[in-house]
C-alpha cells in the first residue's frame, strides 16, 4: 500500500441493488484463496462519497456575491483530494495493508452502484461486478425481508421496492461506461443460478486468479443455498467494534437466504404488485433485456 499513489488494483467492489444476489456472489468468490472479504463497509456510500460530492456542489454553487463559502476557501482542489485520500487510506487499513501481492480484496457494498465515478477518482484501477436480477424477484425478496429480518431498512411495499431497484440499476447503467475497459463485469443472477461453473469461470479470469475446475465446483457445493440455510458455507469475517461486540464472522439471520430459484415473484407477488412493478420500471427493464411475458405472471 503507497498511500497518495495507491490505486486499488486489488481491490474489487460488488455492487448491485440488495436482494439481487451480492451475498451470494461474494461467498462464492471469497471460497477462492486468494480473495479477502469482510462486512458491508459503506466506506464510500456513507462516508467518502458525501465528503466528495458536498465540495464538488459548493465549488459549483451560485456565488451569493461573497465570493464562495466552505473548505474551498480554505483548500485548493488538489489539498482537498490529498486529505479526503489521506483519510481513505486510513480506513482502508484493516481491508488491505495485509494483502500479499496475489491476493485480492472483495469489498460487497451493494449501494456502492451510486458512488461509482467517485470510487475511481480516488481508486482509479479499481475493478466493479455487478449483479443484475430481474426486479420481479428482487421486490418478492425486499418485500419479505420488510416483515422479518429487514424491517429496519427493507421497502413495504411493491413500488417503492421496484423504485429502489431502479435507481441501482439506473446508477450503474449511468456510469459504467466511464469505467476503464477491463475494471467491470456485469452478472445475471440468473446465469449465475443455472450455470455458476462458467460464470466462476469467466469471473476468476477478470480477477486474473487461477481456479481449477474442481474447486470451482466444491466452492458452489459449499455455497448452496441449502448450505447458507444450514448457517454453513464461506465465513465472512467480521472485526473492528462490531467483531469486538458480536463476533469475528458475520451471522445471516435465518430468513436471509429464501429460495433463491429464479421466477419465485411469479408465486409471490400478487397481480397488482406485478402490475405496479412493470409501471415502475417497464422502460429499463426492456432496456437491460428482461421479458415481461404476461402470460407467464
Amino acid at each position: 500500500m503507497n498511500g497518495f499513489n495507491y490505486s486499488g488494483s486489488n481491490m474489487v467492489f460488488v455492487v448491485g441493488c440488495p436482494r439481487s444476489g451480492t451475498t451470494y456472489l461474494q461467498k462464492l468468490l471469497a471460497s477462492h484463496p486468494r480473495v479477502l472479504t469482510g462486512q458491508e463497509s459503506d466506506l464510500f456510500d456513507m462516508y467518502i462519497g458525501p465528503l466528495t460530492r458536498i465540495w464538488k456542489r459548493e465549488l459549483q454553487a451560485p456565488s451569493d456575491g461573497r465570493g464562495g463559502v466552505g473548505l474551498g476557501c480554505y483548500l485548493s482542489e488538489e489539498e482537498f483530494i490529498k486529505a479526503v485520500k489521506g483519510f481513505l487510506m486510513e480506513l482502508l487499513k484493516p481491508m488491505i495493508s495485509n494483502l500479499q501481492p496475489n491476493e485480492i480484496f472483495l469489498e460487497k457494498t451493494p449501494s456502492h452502484a451510486f458512488f461509482i465515478e467517485e470510487i475511481l477518482e480516488l481508486l482509479p484501477e479499481a475493478r466493479f461486478i455487478h449483479i443484475l436480477r430481474d426486479v420481479r424477484d428482487v421486490v418478492a425478496s425486499l418485500l419479505a425481508a420488510s416483515r422479518s429480518w429487514g424491517k429496519g431498512w427493507a421497502p413495504r411495499d411493491a413500488k417503492q421496492a421496484a423504485r429502489l431497484w431502479l435507481r441501482h440499476v439506473e446508477a450503474v447503467e449511468k456510469t459504467k461506461a466511464k469505467v476503464p475497459v477491463g475494471q467491470f463485469f456485469e452478472v445475471r443472477y440468473e446465469m449465475l443460478w443455472e450455470t455458476p461453473n462458467e460464470v466462476l469461470k469467466e469471473l476468476s479470469d477478470f480477477m486474473g486468479m487461477e481456479w481449477p475446475d474442481q474447486d470451482i465446483a466444491e466452492a458452489i457445493r459449499m455455497n448452496s443455498f441449502e448450505a447458507a440455510k444450514r448457517g454453513v458455507g464461506t465465513l465472512i469475517p467480521k472485526g473492528g467494534e462490531f467483531g469486538k461486540r458480536t463476533g469475528p464472522v458475520v451471522n445471516d439471520p435465518p430468513d436471509f437466504m429464501r429460495k433463491g430459484v429464479p421466477g419465485g415473484s411469479r408465486r409471490d407477488l400478487n397481480l397488482v404488485e406485478k402490475f405496479l412493478v412493470w409501471r415502475v420500471t417497464r422502460k429499463t427493464v426492456g432496456r437491460i433485456g428482461y421479458s415481461w411475458n404476461f402470460s407467464l405472471l
